[in-house]
């Protein structure tokens, strides 16, 4: 591993601090995510979480907001099976990934990926960093830059994996405090579990199909936390639930 500047290691130390003091309705605030782009300089930085199948995002943060033309959105579903960092290849990888890992500059401007997903935002250089994800989900950072900018180094590399253990336990920490929340009603593990996912947009097919349980238990898992909080809707349930984050 790289030795780092003291630049360098203030950077990850700002970025643990923020990310450890972060509290809201989301895994990273805005401002974790400011801070990664400090310490490995990008054109785009953000986080996703995704559904592997539908590839519907459950979390996002980007700085700066790219709104990309709908073309773009349809093209990273359709064509995201051949792209190198795919979350569909690489979802449980514990190293920081670059497209130049993969393939060589000639190769990627072949790919209908690079064509309508990349080329249209100026971008050419990727790395993405996985965190632990449950099953049927992706969660990861990545940084991306222009042609011009040159790809990220070794040592980018390793100070995002320097980082990795530390995203990964604030990442389970947000859903600790998820469940704290629920129980602080008298719900179940179980119960909190399952209106997180509904406070996410999920069906209960949906959740069903991500906890590898009938929809009818679902069902009756949100009935009695409907009785618990003393609720009759969806909406106020998560409301009720997770009331300091509203």
């Amino acid at each position: 591993m790289a030795a780092f500047s003291r630049r360098e290691v203030r950077d990850a130390l700002t970025l643990i601090d923020v990310a450890y003091s972060a509290e809201g309705p989301e895994p990273f605030a805005e401002r974790v995510v400011e801070a990664l782009a400090r310490l490995v300089p990008s054109e785009i930085v953000g986080y996703n979480e995704r559904e592997l199948v539908s590839h519907r995002l459950l979390a996002a943060r980007e700085t700066p907001s790219v709104d990309p033309p709908g073309e773009v959105i349809e093209a990273v579903s359709t064509f995201c099976g051949e792209y190198p960092l795919s979350m569909l290849k690489r979802r449980c990888e514990t190293r920081a990934l670059k497209i130049s890992d993969f393939v060589s500059p000639r190769e990627l401007h072949r790919l209908d990926y690079y064509n309508h997903a990349l080329r249209p935002l100026g971008m050419e250089h990727q790395m993405r960093l996985w965190l632990s994800a449950p099953p049927g989900v992706a969660r990861y950072f990545y940084v991306s830059r222009p042609p011009a900018n040159g790809d990220f180094t070794e040592r980018d590399r390793d100070l995002l994996e320097l980082l990795r253990p530390f995203l990964v336990a604030f990442r389970d920490r947000f859903d600790a405090h998820l469940a704290d929340e629920a129980n602080g009603n008298g719900l179940t593990d179980r119960e909190g579990e399952i209106l997180a996912w509904v406070a996410l947009g999920k069906t209960n097919q949906e959740i069903a199909a991500l906890l590898v349980v009938s929809p009818h238990t679902v069902r009756k898992h949100l009935e009695h936390a409907f009785k618990k909080l003393r609720v009759h809707t969806r909406t106020a349930a998560v409301t009720r639930a997770f009331a300091r984050w509203n």
